[in-house]
């Protein structure tokens, strides 16, 4: 049977954990701890055997003589988690709109390097041109990945392209930013990194621009960094990051 300690101290956990007003946890934890202790005695005095006798021991333990201090533990413990619910959703819809600080880039280099590669339909004809814009590489020890701060274990960090992609079409279109470029490591050509960081798919409104980024988690010691961008069945072009 659960000790009346660990019921206390279960109690107490929940309430450091959910800061509800304490009258609320109070009542909780008296009804609760007073059940309990109830059918403890009780238990007590079924384990009473022989001739033996005892004082105002009353009659034994009947479900319907305690149904209204079970239904209010039920009742109380029900609100509890309605509550929590609530306030786990006014949490996390606070949390979206807060600005997440991160520290500043390592090192970066300004690219401004555009390539352009074609939007075709069903039937793989060319009905618009999309034009992909590789802004700035960076090296960071931070980022924020679906509104959340990453930080880089000991011994790594993030390399950045932040991107700029438009598209000249009149209907929106939907593509996978980290298609189009992959990443060799300390001169090593026959092995090609896809993005792990991305906002794929990006959406991107008919004749407009969406800024978006892909990144790669690298180690502090790599180097001879060199990307290649380009369609995936198509030509490509290698290009030297020089941090």
């Amino acid at each position: 049977m659960v000790e009346r300690s660990e019921l206390t101290g279960v109690i107490t956990y929940f309430q450091k954990i959910y800061t509800f007003p304490s009258k609320l946890f109070n009542l909780l934890k008296g009804s609760t701890l007073l059940f309990v202790d109830k059918i403890r005695l009780l238990k007590n005095r079924e384990n009473i055997v022989g001739d033996q006798h005892l004082e105002n021991v009353g009659q034994r333990f009947t479900p319907k003589k305690y149904f209204k201090s079970i239904a209010l533990v039920t009742v109380i413990v029900i609100v509890l988690l309605g509550l929590v619910k609530i306030l786990d959703n006014y949490k996390s819809k606070g949390s979206s709109g807060e600005v997440i600080d991160v520290g500043s880039a390592r090192s970066s280099i300004d690219f401004n390097k555009e390539f352009v590669f074609p939007l075709k339909n069903d039937k793989g004809e060319e009905v618009a041109k999309l034009k992909y814009l590789i802004e700035k590489a960076e090296l960071r020890d931070e980022i924020v990945v679906k509104g959340q701060r990453a930080k880089a274990i000991k011994g790594r960090t993030f390399l950045i392209l932040n991107l700029k992609i438009a598209n000249e079409f009149n209907q929106s279109i939907e593509i996978k930013s980290r298609d189009y470029v992959r990443l060799s490591v300390n001169g090593n050509k026959d092995e090609w990194l896809a993005p792990d960081i991305h906002n794929d798919p990006v959406e991107v409104q008919a004749i407009s621009t969406k800024y978006t980024r892909i990144g790669f988690p690298i180690n502090d010691t790599d180097h001879d960094l060199v990307i290649r961008v380009g369609e995936i069945n198509g030509d490509k072009e290698e290009i030297a990051l020089q941090f």
